[in-house]
């Protein structure tokens, strides 16, 4: 019962703080970002929270990153907090699946560039090695598309070879 009054007020809870934060602190931009707890406050008080969470970190992230913008011009360091986003899903799973392996070498590997060579534009291009690794290396089972060797043949043999023998009776 006390959740659901929760989220009701929320929307006003969020709406004082805007005007506290646009009105005293004149800050307007930060104001704002309160209006992201309605969404959090549902979500983390509507069913197993410990599961939800997983759910809800990359707009706990988001947030907290905007604050951190706007609040305090620490947008630079502020972009870590979203490092955070795979970290809980890990520890809320348990387990370490292959693709999401991909995911945090090629992080690593980007952050540890760009600290040393401090070279952080160029080397952003790395990540995209994740979709290109993990759709070679670890296909998804309920994929779209499916390839395989019988398969390529077939639309190989549909698409060039019935063409031509089309191509021929014209």
């Amino acid at each position: 019962m006390i959740k659901r009054r929760i989220i009701a007020v929320m929307p006003m809870v969020s709406l004082f703080l805007f005007l506290g934060s646009g009105l005293f602190l004149e800050n307007w931009k930060l104001g704002w970002t309160f209006f992201l707890l309605i969404p959090v406050s549902l979500i983390l008080l509507t069913g197993n929270p410990l599961k939800k969470l997983s759910e809800i970190i990359p707009m706990i992230c988001l947030i907290v990153f905007l604050w951190l913008g706007f609040g305090f011009e620490l947008w630079h360091p502020g972009w870590m907090v979203f490092l955070i986003i795979p970290l809980v899903n890990i520890i809320i799973e348990k387990r370490i699946r292959p693709r999401k392996m991909v995911s945090i070498v090629i992080t690593a590997a980007y952050i540890t560039i760009g600290l040393i060579t401090e070279e952080w534009h160029p080397t952003w291009i790395i990540f995209l090695l994740i979709p290109i690794i993990n759709t070679i290396f670890f296909p998804q089972q309920h994929a779209f598309v499916e390839f395989n060797s019988s398969s390529m043949k077939s639309k190989f043999r549909n698409i060039i070879i019935e063409e031509e023998r089309d191509e021929d009776r014209d």
